[in-house]
């Protein structure tokens, strides 16, 4: 999940371009491939997906656009409640959020919610990233009582459907230890980056690029926190991570 720094309130954290439904989660819909497969609209569905992602890593954000609506389009053929059609909505919503659009976000994150729950479930794992999702775009707008009710959910959630020390725990962890420091709760946000990066170090192991980026947050927050220490030993850290991790590929 990119990290950024708000020149107002120190750092920030926006909603992931990843998809909301993830296959290494338990009982996850991507992890299966629905009958829609065979007669081609499966593969049109995924293309334009891969497009879309493509043109956002190249700022090409308006056909990034039309790509991802393509694939949503495909989706609704099957039917409004197909776990696939949360993915593809989660795609352009990220996308207007990173733009700051957040009155085009909102509603297809809401509906993107909507279609996880009652295609899965409320106790679902892919129902709390939704929940994150929607969480980090509250607290981009300074809606905190109720980006921080979001986040506790999913934080609840992920704990109660995977365990304590899941890899997508420590992700979510992150981002409130993100959302704490926005408020200036550097205690708290220090409690949670400090799991956070427990959790990814003994699941993921120290070289893995998501115990960099947590390293990269506890650094952030201990920066604003005027803790300069702190900041210089994270930060070695972390270019060290980074740098086994690039002789790694």
């Amino acid at each position: 999940m990119p990290i950024q720094s708000n020149r107002h309130v120190g750092p920030a954290v926006q909603p992931a371009r990843c998809r909301p439904l993830t296959p290494d989660v338990p009982g996850s819909a991507l992890g299966q491939k629905p009958g829609w497969w065979g007669d081609g609209r499966g593969m049109l569905w995924e293309n334009d997906k891969a497009e879309g992602e493509t043109a956002v890593e190249r700022g090409q954000y308006d056909k990034a656009e039309k790509f991802f609506h393509a694939a949503i389009e495909q989706v609704e053929q099957v039917g409004s409640l197909n776990p696939r059609l949360a993915d593809s909505l989660n795609e352009p919503t990220v996308l207007y959020a990173t733009q700051h659009k957040h009155a085009q976000a909102e509603p297809m994150f809401q509906r993107a919610l909507g279609v996880s729950v009652a295609a899965l479930g409320s106790d679902h794992p892919d129902v709390a990233i939704v929940l994150k999702n929607i969480g980090i775009l509250k607290a981009s707008q300074r809606q905190y009582a109720e980006a921080d009710l979001l986040l506790s959910q999913s934080l609840s959630l992920t704990r109660r459907v995977l365990g304590h020390e899941h890899p997508i725990v420590a992700v979510t962890m992150r981002a409130i230890a993100v959302f704490q420091a926005l408020q200036g709760h550097y205690g708290e946000a220090e409690r949670f980056i400090r799991r956070s990066l427990e959790i990814s170090e003994k699941t993921l192991g120290s070289a893995h690029p998501e115990v960099a980026a947590s390293r990269k947050v506890f650094a952030q927050v201990f920066r604003t926190g005027h803790r300069d220490t702190e900041v210089h030993r994270a930060e070695s850290r972390a270019q060290d991570t980074r740098t086994r991790s690039a002789r790694g590929n």
